[in-house]
């Protein structure tokens, strides 16, 4: 049995791992990505008005929020 590891638990004692996902991870995985998609299109609309309409200090901010993206 792949699942069976007796040398971990040893004696009379040892345990069957079960592998199951946890929902509270695959929520907080979702949020992440939404809040990384978030800042990458604030920093996107940053650059973009930094480059139409000649703000260079828009250019600090912009990267700031790709950096959180990432």
């Amino acid at each position: 049995n792949c699942s069976y590891f007796k040398h971990f638990t040893p004696g009379e004692t040892s345990e069957i791992f079960e592998v199951t996902t946890q929902k509270e991870y695959s929520i907080s995985a979702a949020a992440i990505a939404i809040f990384s998609v978030g800042f990458a299109i604030i920093g996107t609309v940053c650059v973009l008005l930094s480059f139409r309409k000649k703000r260079d200090y828009l250019l600090k901010p912009a990267s700031m929020f790709y950096t959180f993206a990432g």
